[in-house]
């Protein structure tokens, strides 16, 4: 069933990639002397929105002003609403008028513009866009929204969103800690509730700016890692070796049920449930043998590296993206720039990486500055 529209001056080229997933895309041409209307008319349904950001040749100085950002605005103002949105481009540096950089950034590039993703058009870029429109189908059909009087938003049950939608399972121990942590990292409360698009837009916008590229009720494997004691490396390789062995114990199949396979859960990798993660260090803690023989008996596989730091940080890039080293609390300092949702704990850095970056050295907490300080 399509639920991507997808509009572009030469759409072909990028649809050789869409492979299984062609019949989720209707492409249409643009047409710089028409009014586009087939495609209009379909996008007034679509999961997905699929712009190409350059339009018109530059040589068609007449039509020149017109690309996918001015076209999406039109759309979105026309019909009083949108569904989840993306901008591709094969020079899409050219396109955003700045660097593309790691992915886990993309998020912020793409807020700059008013849309939920930008991308090169690429095979990975085109992935991305399908688990969009998968993400939509659901929160569209499993979010019932309620509308308020006069009004073209509405509400929903929060019990909906956690169990229904992000798949929280509902007989785990962990579920109530779960709810908790999804309430605090503050899904929008009122969505649009115009259709089902415009609501998916809504969750999707979330998830994509304040829950994946952030440590939240999801962490990354790294993330999850620190808090089993392990290095990012041991903790992959333990899962793999769970996985594989089926988990038939009771602590194998509580570390494959922490696995988030809610909507995007494979967008920027995978992602836990810290709330799970945190039952399942609690329940290896309560083990006769002690907390690391019980994790070691997880996977007679695997030969465990623990974390040597006695309070272990996860230090991140330049461009406060997470990275695999790890670092002891007291050697760093706390960063965040203003993409950093409210309620985020900072990244970190190295102390001495951040006296010998100004750039970085100015996105140092407040609390954290006089750490800066070279004692005299």
């Amino acid at each position: 069933m399509s639920n991507i529209v997808y509009i572009d001056d030469n759409p072909d080229e990028f649809m050789s990639s869409a492979g299984a997933f062609a019949d989720r895309i209707t492409p249409f041409e643009f047409d710089e002397q028409g009014t586009n209307d087939d495609a209009f008319n379909a996008a007034r349904t679509a999961d997905v929105w699929l712009f190409d950001f350059f339009l018109v040749a530059p040589a068609h100085t007449e039509h020149g002003d017109e690309n996918g950002l001015s076209l999406f605005q039109k759309w979105k103002a026309t019909i009083g609403g949108r569904p989840t949105s993306v901008v591709v481009s094969s020079d899409i540096e050219k396109a955003i008028g700045e660097p593309l950089g790691l992915i886990e950034r993309h998020h912020v590039l793409a807020q700059k513009h008013g849309v939920e993703w930008v991308g090169a058009k690429t095979k990975e870029t085109l992935d991305r866009v399908i688990q969009l429109a998968k993400a939509a189908e659901i929160v569209g059909n499993k979010l019932e929204v309620t509308r308020l009087e006069n009004k073209q938003f509405g509400t929903y049950d929060p019990a909906k969103l956690c169990f229904d939608v992000l798949n929280v399972p509902s007989d785990a121990e962990w579920a109530n800690s779960a709810m908790r942590q999804i309430d605090r990292a503050r899904p929008p409360r009122e969505v649009p509730a115009a259709s089902r698009p415009t609501t998916a837009q809504a969750i999707i916008g979330w998830l994509l700016a304040h829950v994946l590229p952030y440590p939240s009720f999801l962490l990354t494997d790294r993330q999850a890692a620190l808090r089993l004691e392990l290095t990012p490396a041991s903790f992959r390789a333990l899962v793999l070796a769970v996985k594989n062995e089926s988990g038939r114990k009771p602590n194998q199949a509580r570390l494959n049920a922490s696995e988030y396979n809610g909507p995007l859960s494979k967008f920027l990798g995978p992602r836990w449930w810290r709330a799970a993660i945190d039952d399942l260090a609690w329940h290896l803690s309560q083990d006769g043998a002690g907390f690391r023989t019980a994790l070691t008996e997880l996977s007679a596989s695997v030969e465990v590296e623990w974390l040597t730091q006695s309070e272990p940080v996860l230090i991140c890039d330049a461009d406060l993206v997470e990275t695999d080293e790890v670092a002891e609390a007291s050697d760093c300092v706390r960063v965040t720039d203003e993409d950093f949702p409210a309620n985020i704990d900072p990244a970190w850095v190295r102390i001495e990486t951040a006296r010998s970056d100004r750039k970085l050295a100015a996105k140092v907490i407040f609390e954290d500055r006089e750490l800066l300080e070279l004692s005299e």
